[in-house]
């Protein structure tokens, strides 16, 4: 479905921040707001996500909260300031808000860190492997699998940047034997490029292996991306059988950090992954 108007999760962050920080000091919205020269309606809609601010704004907002110099308020001004890319903009009347909110995230994160149990994660999917997976979700919309397929493999291109997010994907072994489709060839060609990825400096490919699969039921698969600059704005975003849900809650966030916190500690490691990887990859 088309993204619309709904409101982003870029705003939704800036308003959480901004609503946390006039609790923390004990005002009003009707205070703020009449400081501010904005009526309430507008402040209202500014905390709930309803409404983009101005970077400028933001700006003199974070300047009432005493908010200084530093990570927090740098995150929140470089999220005002974000700007979809020409390739974004193609897909804005074709592919869902959730979709692109994922995307424009991925554009902006400083690190990913993805937990798949049962497929490859998308960011690192070649297009017959996406085209398998998203054909099998889309059987009554088969108009929309080729729009769907390219925004995938487009999402991509956030790894190839010369400034690459670090990327740490954990998936379980289980995924590097399964056949989409029932397709050997594709399989192949999927775990082959798997091992490419592997071997690059930012990519940290992790696989939980068949004896730890137990672990498997701490979480359904998720992904964490903490936002450039670094240091205290991280989003979660859970998958679901039709759609993304973002996670934005703080408790919520670290409670799927300690998982996969939990995960990593049991996954093989970079080596022993890549070695695995390589083993499956080579057989005829």
């Amino acid at each position: 479905m088309p993204s619309g108007n709904a409101p982003t999760v870029r705003q939704r962050r800036i308003g959480s921040a901004l609503r946390k920080a006039r609790d923390h000091h004990n005002l009003t919205v009707a205070t703020v707001a009449r400081r501010f020269g904005r009526s309430q309606g507008w402040m209202s809609m500014v905390e709930n996500g309803l409404q983009a601010i101005a970077p400028e704004e933001l700006s003199d907002l974070l300047d009432l909260y005493e908010i200084e110099d530093g990570p927090l308020r740098e995150s929140l001004l470089h999220l005002a300031t974000h700007k979809p890319g020409s390739w974004e903009r193609t897909y804005e009347d074709r592919i869902s808000a959730a979709a692109l909110d994922l995307a424009s995230l991925e554009e902006d994160s400083a690190e990913i860190r993805t937990f798949q149990s049962n497929i490859v994660p998308g960011l690192l999917q070649i297009p017959d492997y996406a085209r398998k997976i998203i054909a099998l979700g889309n059987a009554k919309h088969p108009h929309r699998i080729k729009t769907l397929v390219d925004f995938r493999i487009s999402r991509q291109r956030v790894l190839s940047r010369p400034d690459p997010p670090r990327y740490v994907p954990i998936i379980a072994e289980a995924v590097l034997h399964n056949q989409v489709g029932g397709d050997a060839a594709i399989m192949h060609a999927q775990v082959q490029s798997l091992a490419g990825a592997a071997r690059l400096d930012h990519v940290e490919l992790r696989v939980l292996p068949s004896r730890a699969s137990e672990y498997l039921g701490l979480s359904t698969p998720f992904h964490l991306l903490s936002l450039r600059p670094p240091g205290r704005l991280t989003v979660c975003v859970g998958d679901q059988l039709t759609k993304s849900v973002f996670v934005e809650d703080e408790n919520e966030v670290a409670a799927h950090e300690e998982i996969f916190e939990r995960l990593l500690s049991v996954a093989l490691s970079r080596t022993a992954s890549l070695r695995l990887i390589h083993e499956i990859a080579s057989r005829p």
